[in-house]
């Protein structure tokens, strides 16, 4: 059952939240590169990092990864923080102009990016969700067998399935932001304008481009390596 909110009362939510999880892809560089993209385009951001790192960036309000949860799973501790509305960024996007937004009542998730199904790499949360996480810890490793391919796929699919999804950021706030191999087809022109946060989820990550955004809003992407695929999406999209 998809949870329908109450729409009468707006919020803009100031917050930003990341995890940072040791022992994978991202570390403290990103979580930077995150924070000097937001004081540039949103410099009355509050950043908050959930982490099992020790320290963060000064500026940067690291809050403790509590259940020691693997990989993308660590997202849902989000679900517990004191703080009920916020947006929520992985650590592989880029923010290309202000990405703080209005937001109803409610639980917003991106629409996947090949049409179907739901994205966690943005999330905005208005509410109190807790029960995400709570259900969660009642069977970890069960949980962890299902979302690893014979339910669904990672905390995207066991979120969508806790029928508190109220729907998707696309409808909500449609350029929000967009899948750069996706929804740009490895796009290395100038996109302008620009969604307010380019999303590279799999590879390239955003550290293998050169990624040039001299004003909000307006961006391009660099890269030899992937210039002759952008060149086949763009032509297959004229066939």
């Amino acid at each position: 059952m998809i949870a329908t909110p109450l729409t009468s009362i707006r919020r803009l939510c100031d917050t930003v939240v990341c995890v940072c999880k040791s022992g994978g892809e991202y570390g403290v560089a990103q979580v930077q590169a995150l924070q000097r993209q937001l004081r540039r385009h949103a410099p009355g951001a509050r950043l908050i990092c959930l982490s099992d790192l020790p320290s963060m960036p000064e500026g940067v309000e690291l809050r403790p990864l509590r259940h020691d949860l693997p990989g993308w799973f660590s997202k849902l501790e989000i679900f517990a923080l004191p703080e009920r509305c916020f947006l929520y960024l992985d650590l592989d996007v880029v923010i290309t102009r202000n990405p703080l937004v209005d937001a109803p009542p409610g639980l917003w998730l991106l629409r996947g990016f090949k049409g179907h199904d739901y994205n966690s790499s943005l999330m905005l949360v208005n509410g109190n969700f807790g029960s995400i996480l709570e259900d969660f810890l009642l069977d970890v490793q069960g949980h962890i067998a299902a979302y690893s391919g014979a339910k669904g796929w990672g905390d995207q699919d066991f979120i969508r399935d806790s029928g508190l999804v109220s729907g998707s950021l696309q409808k909500l706030h449609p350029n929000l932001a967009a899948s750069w191999k996706v929804d740009l087809r490895y796009r290395m022109d100038w996109i302008e304008p620009a969604p307010a946060v380019l999303v590279f989820h799999g590879r390239p990550k955003p550290e293998e481009l050169r990624i040039d955004n001299p004003r909000p809003g307006r961006v391009r992407v660099h890269s030899w390596r992937y210039r002759l695929l952008s060149w086949l999406k763009a032509l297959r999209a004229r066939m």
